[in-house]
């Protein structure tokens, strides 16, 4: 006979816990329940006779102490303490037959954002003429970077906009789009949400803002929302987001009123702040770090940073991601989700919440440019595979700054071997200064020698261009030291050169401006590095029985 145990949610309500039963893989739980190879375990979590949420762990190896664990909860049952509850019940149920350690894995959550980030087709609710207002700058971005799928728009004259179909109400399209925007007045969102999720439409993104938690008249538009995006099975992102981008080529979208356009590549971006979304589009499209994807997650009344990390496992674009977090949800699940997408991908984040992510493998760094000076140099590389590090270039006085840097950093200097020694110009050694007047073959032909020697895990180039040198030249010809050495993290500063130049090689190693945010971005790394090196048992342990 199954126990039943009754657990006090966080906001007060009743539900209860028990192992699983075959009749309870049914609905949008049940990749977690179905997914794990091995001895398995699966408790789930009923808010009366509605299945809410269930965890799940797998043992890793015959009589292993480590098990991996899945953890999801409903969408509109999250915030209320669910995941915190499984996983305790779920930890007493694994420690009799001897699992005592739990390794983050990701639940199938992330499934439901593919109409957000992969929509074949959009609706623009209150896309007016008016040039400067949300909705008609919001469509007019859709349109000029180059939207593929169809595009609608909404307005009480149903007249065109920017050269796009417009209609009076959802209820008059064509077809069920597959992700709306929502540009209206505060007090007007909630009927635009109900039709939408009439219509058929499952993933909304609200650019509107006034559903903050300070007033009576917010918090009932709030609750307002919440209960019609529960009766309609519509997801939510916001309200008060500035929207989302993917630059992928299943969708190419722009549903962001951020002005900055960064190239595509391989950061997802993530920020619950409008401001500080903008700023780091800013910092991107200027550095040149290429984005997958950006979710400006606003107020998240529904989908949250746990949803994203979800989508972003499995994203073959996505090779990093940077969190601009002010609040966590539920710290102890999201802390055990971005554990196992650390294991994938590099996850860096700008949060209060620092202790408890650096545990989980999340780089947490000062700010979104020490952010995303790391994200660079971790996307299209490898992390450092240990702490030699060898500098070559002109830099003179910079060159030995630089490595007094390193060196504080935690970073080895190791001198050169003496037959390493013999194949550079006049035998020099680490840090290794070819001189102001050195070709930028004589300076591609030392890195290459040094890359290839196998004595540095981080080769840093230190250039410094004149009006006698060519720094372009310099760069393209060290673009192939890169591409010749896939193995090797490369970074390189460029001082008094060309400001365009922010990428080298074909695999776009970074250029910094300064050795102090180069020698910073690469210690961030090679710590990442090392955490993704430990084994298992350094990870998140189960609390002791009481």
């Amino acid at each position: 006979m199954t126990v039943t145990a009754y657990e006090l949610a966080s906001d007060g309500g009743l539900v209860s816990i028990r192992l699983a039963r075959p009749g309870d893989r049914t609905g949008p739980l049940r990749f977690l329940l179905a997914a794990g190879a091995g001895e398995r375990l699966t408790v789930v979590a009923h808010d009366g006779s509605t299945l809410i949420g269930a965890a799940a762990c797998a043992r890793l190896g015959l009589d292993s102490p480590t098990a991996e664990v899945a953890c999801h909860v409903a969408p509109h049952h999250r915030g209320r303490g669910i995941s915190t509850l499984l996983l305790e019940h779920l930890a007493a149920r694994a420690r009799p037959i001897g699992i005592s350690e739990f390794v983050g894995g990701v639940a199938d959550r992330g499934e439901a954002l593919r109409p957000l980030l992969e929509p074949r087709s959009v609706v623009v609710i209150g896309a007016g003429p008016r040039h400067g207002g949300t909705g008609h700058e919001t469509l007019r971005a859709l349109r000029d970077y180059g939207f593929a799928g169809r595009l609608y728009a909404i307005n009480p004259a149903g007249r065109p906009v920017c050269g796009v179909a417009a209609f009076r109400s959802v209820s008059d399209l064509p077809e069920a789009p597959d992700l709306a925007v929502v540009a209206v007045r505060a007090d007007l969102v909630p009927a635009a949400l109900k039709e939408a999720g009439q219509r058929g439409v499952r993933c909304a993104v609200v650019l509107s803002k006034g559903f903050s938690n300070a007033g009576p008249v917010s918090r009932q538009r709030r609750a307002e929302v919440w209960e019609i995006a529960r009766e309609q099975g519509v997801r939510i992102l916001g309200p008060s987001s500035i929207g989302v981008v993917s630059t992928g080529s299943r969708a190419r979208l722009n549903a962001c009123l951020s002005p900055a356009r960064p190239p595509a590549g391989g950061l997802a971006v993530a920020s619950q702040s409008g401001a500080v979304g903008v700023a780091l589009m800013a910092d991107a499209a200027r550095n040149a770090c290429g984005i997958s994807s950006f979710v400006s997650l606003g107020e998240a009344l529904d989908i949250d940073e746990n949803d994203l990390v979800s989508y972003w496992y499995d994203d073959p674009a996505t090779q990093a991601v940077a969190l601009y977090l002010e609040t966590i949800r539920d710290p102890g699940e999201f802390a055990r989700m971005v554990q196992a997408l650390g294991r994938r991908k590099p996850v860096l984040a700008v949060t209060r919440a620092s202790a408890l992510l650096e545990q989980a493998g999340v780089i947490c760094t000062t700010g979104i440019g020490e952010m995303l000076d790391t994200a660079r140099v971790l996307i299209g590389q490898p992390p450092p595979a240990g702490a030699r590090l060898a500098i070559v270039g002109n830099g003179g006085g910079l060159t030995g700054l630089a490595a007094d840097r390193a060196e504080a950093s935690g970073f080895t200097m190791l001198p050169l071997s003496r037959e390493l020694r013999r194949q550079v110009p006049r035998g020099r050694d680490n840090p290794m200064d070819l001189g102001i007047d050195a070709s930028p073959a004589q300076i591609a032909a030392a890195a290459e020698t040094v890359a290839n020697s196998g004595e540095a895990d981080i080769l840093l180039l230190m250039i410094v261009g004149t009006r006698a040198n060519c720094p372009i030249g310099i760069m393209t010809a060290l673009g192939s030291v890169v591409d010749n050495h896939p193995d090797v993290t490369i970074a390189a500063v460029l001082t008094g050169g060309n400001d365009g130049i922010q990428t080298f090689g074909e695999r776009g190693a970074p250029v910094y401006p300064e050795a102090e945010r180069a020698v910073r971005a690469l210690a961030y790394a090679h710590r990442y590095a090392v955490w993704r090196q430990q084994p298992l048992s350094r990870h998140l342990r189960l609390a002791a029985a009481s």
